[in-house]
């Protein structure tokens, strides 16, 4: 029989130990981040504390410290496989810098509602790390509400359908030319997220 090689339940949980090590911070202060973040890729954390009725558990949890990540995203140069240099796009700083420009963008949500945390790391490790903290945390952002971390489609793929996220927050600018906009049960999202919180907090006692 073929055996199949998993990586080590420890392994998870160093990057899991390393994570709650690293420092919080507002997603108003990401410029001052710049010069370390626009180095590195790796795994980042989008948290919300602000008074969307839509996540105001979520809120909720992260009312004293980061603990419940809204969104879990990765940060990797493209042409990680022939040794290619990181810019500035491609960094931390650079997809957060796309985040910050949609949160922007959107009606009903604030960047002074958000804060984020970093996890650096080599270029072989990052899908892992991203795959490794969603099965984790299962934010809403990447289980329940999709979209937030595409890109402008262009030309070649302006017929796919306008995703959740744009219709629950409208305001980006690539999305008018997405056609087909659906309808979006509210209420079932609703109770979605309430039950991924409780998910959360019986995992976190």
């Amino acid at each position: 029989m073929l055996e199949i090689f998993t990586i080590p339940a420890q392994l998870s949980e160093e990057l899991l130990k390393f994570y709650k090590k690293q420092d919080c911070y507002s997603l108003t202060s990401l410029p001052e981040h710049k010069n370390d973040l626009r180095m590195h890729v790796g795994v980042y954390l989008l948290f919300y504390h602000g008074d969307s009725e839509l996540y105001n558990d979520i809120s909720e949890i992260n009312k004293e410290n980061c603990m419940f990540p809204l969104y879990v995203g990765k940060a990797v140069e493209s042409g990680r496989r022939t040794g290619a240099q990181v810019t500035n796009k491609q960094s931390l700083y650079g997809r957060l810098c796309e985040h910050r420009r949609s949160i922007n963008q959107s009606e009903g949500l604030s960047i002074e509602e958000f804060s984020f945390k970093v996890i650096a790391m080599g270029s072989d490790l990052v899908t892992w790390g991203e795959a490794t903290m969603i099965r984790y945390f299962q934010p809403v952002w990447n289980q329940i509400i999709d979209g937030f971390g595409i890109h402008d489609p262009g030309g070649g793929r302006a017929q796919q359908k306008r995703s959740a996220w744009d219709i629950l927050h409208p305001g980006r600018g690539f999305t008018s030319k997405l056609p087909n906009l659906s309808e979006i049960a509210i209420e079932d999202i609703r109770e979605k997220i309430k039950s991924s919180c409780k998910r959360f907090l019986s995992e976190n006692k």
